[in-house]
């Protein structure tokens, strides 16, 4: 028997029968590069699940529209308080005209010129509240008493002016009232209304307020020379008539009132 010679290969070399290029080792790959080391097609779909994002384009849209809402939030409450104080009348009529029946518009809105009450038997806007903390009081002036102190004060101011010490007539007065600045009418002189405060003007000021309570009720009159009007209560005989009969506040007697108001 002839002899062959027989090479042997280490079975590692030799191929498998189903072997397949992709069951080869093949030689390592460089890993790929991504941008902050976050793989869109792997780590993204881990983190940014459905409700991530979901969750995400709301805070999104929340940081956006806040700062509006919050400038919008503060315009409308700037138009409430325009309207309820009567700055823009017209605004909230024709919202409630929407309301046939009426009812939304008796309330929610009111007359601003009438709404806090002062006191005897009065009543006013926001500009003039601050009366209701000096309500009248059963102890006042009569109405007689009440003439006699405006026309001494008539007298006086058209002979002497803001000239207190040289007044004549208010001193011989029966029942003396309080003589005093603006500033301390109220906020000083209260206690005197019963008897009338008259503040006189410094600063070369000419406009002389008498305020009193008259029979429990407010009367406030002004002087000037030998000039007077009567802004609230009984009317003098000698003064004009500056009341008005609907119970509404003029501007002028509004800010002259105003003018004996306590600082805060």
């Amino acid at each position: 028997m002839t002899e062959h010679p027989r090479n042997i290969i280490p079975a590692s070399d030799v191929p498998a029968i189903d072997a397949t290029p992709g069951d080869q080792v093949q030689p390592e790959a460089a890993p790929e590069k991504y941008p902050d080391g976050i793989n869109p097609r792997w780590d993204v779909a881990q983190i940014a699940t459905r409700g991530h994002v979901l969750v995400g384009r709301l805070e999104y849209l929340f940081d956006k529209v806040k700062l509006p809402s919050i400038w919008l939030w503060f315009l409308l409450l700037v138009l409430t308080w325009l309207m309820l104080n009567g700055k823009i009348n017209n605004f909230g009529p024709q919202v409630m005209r929407l309301d046939s029946a009426g009812t939304f518009q008796r309330l929610l809105t009111y007359d601003p010129t009438t709404y806090f009450d002062i006191g005897g038997g009065l009543r006013a806007g926001p500009d003039l509240a601050w009366l209701g903390r000096y309500a009248p009081t059963p102890e006042s002036l009569s109405v007689a008493n009440h003439e006699a102190l405006i026309t001494a004060v008539v007298a006086d101011s058209g002979k002497f002016g803001t000239k207190v010490d040289d007044w004549v007539a208010v001193p011989e007065l029966k029942t003396q009232p309080t003589v005093t600045r603006p500033a301390k009418a109220f906020a000083k002189n209260s206690a005197e209304l019963r008897n009338g405060v008259v503040s006189v003007p410094e600063d070369g000021g000419r406009d002389i307020i008498v305020a009193a309570y008259v029979e429990g009720r407010w009367a406030f009159t002004i002087v000037r020379g030998d000039a007077c009007g009567t802004m609230v209560g009984p009317v003098v005989k000698p003064c004009s008539d500056e009341t008005n009969s609907d119970g509404r506040w003029s501007n002028m007697v509004v800010s002259t009132i105003n003018t004996l108001k306590p600082k805060e």
